[in-house]
């Protein structure tokens, strides 16, 4: 990955922290393959590997899954190829800020069929990949065409039920519809812990959702929902979590250790 340039010594998250996940997955002809890979932080590994493998039984269609050195980072060429992906040291597009990509905290799905969509001052959208404006309309059925497959739309409950809870297409500007990721707090927090510390943080935070999931189905289902770290904020009383645990690792642990009290707190008001 270095000599790809994917990955340097300035990379928030090293490589002995990342892991190669493989898979299987179904084309969109229906053909089973063995070979799907995705790297990814270590202790959201297990929960991309059960991501995966729902998709599969789900019968859900991935193109094709290798990883970004294949493309020597470059997620255009990744995107125009229509590849599931997810680490990429590398900034947000059009921004000098670190994409969630790039501490394996990202995961990309079908760029062809759920394209990233940015809008200029006159109002005109700009697809990514350019094929992508195919898939403008996010209808699954649509009167007198065969329907949409391989949208993401159909499985952000599963991504969401082992972690990345957050899709780009609730997005307004850009809408980025392929991308499913943890909030940047949440991948901060989790580069700068043990990898024992930040596998019990991400634990918590997907039985946090399974849980809040069960007591307020309604709320949930129309995405009103609190994760695991805006209770962890309010248990602390701070407003960012990876600075609270970089000015106090073992308080923020103690809280994590805890069991949480579910209440209201699941809900957003």
């Amino acid at each position: 990955m270095t000599q790809a340039g994917v990955v340097s010594a300035t990379a928030p998250v090293p490589c002995q922290r990342l892991k190669k996940v493989t898979f299987h997955y179904r084309d969109f002809a229906g053909k089973a393959h063995s070979n799907g890979q995705v790297v990814v932080m270590d202790a959201v590994a297990p929960y991309v590997g059960n991501i995966f493998d729902a998709l599969f039984k789900q019968g859900f269609p991935i193109h094709k899954a290798v990883p970004i050195e294949v493309y020597g980072g470059d997620d255009t060429r990744s995107m125009t190829a229509n590849n599931t992906s997810a680490f990429n040291y590398r900034p947000v597009a059009g921004t000098g800020s670190l994409s969630l990509h790039a501490y394996g905290a990202a995961i990309d799905l079908n760029p062809l069929q759920n394209p990233f969509v940015t809008f200029g001052s006159n109002g005109n959208a700009k697809f990514s990949p350019v094929q992508g404006v195919h898939y403008a309309n996010r209808a699954q059925y649509r009167f007198g065409k065969p329907n949409s497959r391989g949208m993401a739309e159909a499985v952000i409950d599963t991504f969401a039920r082992h972690g990345f809870q957050y899709w780009g297409g609730f997005w307004n500007s850009p809408i980025d519809y392929q991308h499913f990721q943890l909030t940047k707090d949440m991948a901060l927090t989790m580069s700068k812990m043990t990898p024992a510390q930040a596998t019990l943080f991400f634990q918590r935070y997907v039985a946090w959702y399974d849980s809040c999931s069960k007591m307020y189905p309604t709320a949930y289902k129309q995405y009103k929902f609190n994760d695991y770290t805006e209770y962890l904020k309010h248990q602390l009383s701070v407003k960012s979590l990876h600075l609270a645990y970089s000015a106090n690792p073992q308080r923020v642990m103690d809280a994590i250790r805890l069991q949480p009290v579910r209440s209201a707190i699941c809900v957003k008001r």
